[in-house]
Parts: C-alpha cells; structure tokens; sequence
C-alpha cells in the first residue's frame, strides 16, 4: 500500500522547519540539525507533524477522533454558524465519552456506522464474518 499524507494544521510550516531549522547554538553558530536542536535546547515535540500514513481507515479515525474531542477554532466557526459533522465508524465507548464531554456541542454532530463494544470497550465481531458488528451500515456501506 502506498503511504498517504494526511494534512494536520501546521504539518507545513512544522516540516518544513524540521528540515530547515536554524537555531542559535552557544557558540553563535547556526545548527541546522533539528534532532541536535531538540537535544541541546530541550524543545518539546509539536503535536502536528508531517506523517505517512500506511492505514488510511485508522487515519480518519484519528482524524475524527481529534475535530470531536478537539475541534479546531474555524471547525468551531462552521458549527455555530449550523454545520453538521457525521462521524463514522467510531466505538460506542468513543461516542460517549464525545456526548459526556461535548455536551454543548450535541446538536452538531452525527453518528454513523457505530462500532458495537463488549463490556471492556473491545469491538464486537461477527462470529460467521469477522466483520465489526455496527449499529447501522454506516456512510460506505450499502445498507
């Protein structure tokens, strides 16, 4: 399969200074070593880095993931203004804990093709198929 970029806010700017990163050394030289950088000035991480990413399917799920728990301020701006978002394909455990935390925000979301759990959060399987077993069909399926 071949690597998907998924874009992340920031991913640009955020590789692009990876690559290209001068930072002022001691000795006031420059270093364009971003892992030196990091080692030597203790700077943390970003959260938006560039990825490849080999699993599309887990890809929108995390992306998903990130717009329900932690909707950027322009996603926020499209929900005040009426916009909908369907989420699709997530866990019953992850639509509730949306519901329990987003309480204000109910109104702009939708839930499809939602993952049934067992008791410990792990997804129930059909036994014939091994298939998830979903309460609806969900967006891509033909149901």
């Amino acid at each position: 399969m071949e690597p998907t970029f998924i874009p992340t806010m920031g991913a640009v700017a955020i590789s692009l200074l990876s690559v290209a990163v001068a930072v002022a050394d001691p000795g006031l030289g420059l270093v364009h070593d971003p892992d030196r950088a990091l080692r030597d000035w203790q700077v943390q991480p970003s959260p938006y880095e560039l990825k490849l990413v080999h699993d599309p399917d887990r890809a929108l799920h995390d992306w998903q993931m990130r717009r329900l728990m932690q909707p950027s301020p322009y996603e926020l701006k499209k929900e005040r203004r009426g916009s909908v978002y369907i989420y699709d394909g997530l866990t019953e455990r992850e639509v509730e804990t949306a519901l329990d935390t987003n309480f204000d925000r109910i109104q702009h979301m939708m839930f499809m093709g939602t993952v049934r759990t067992d008791a410990s959060g792990q997804p129930l399987r059909d036994t014939a198929t091994g298939k998830l077993i979903q309460e609806s069909g969900g967006c891509s399926s033909p149901e």
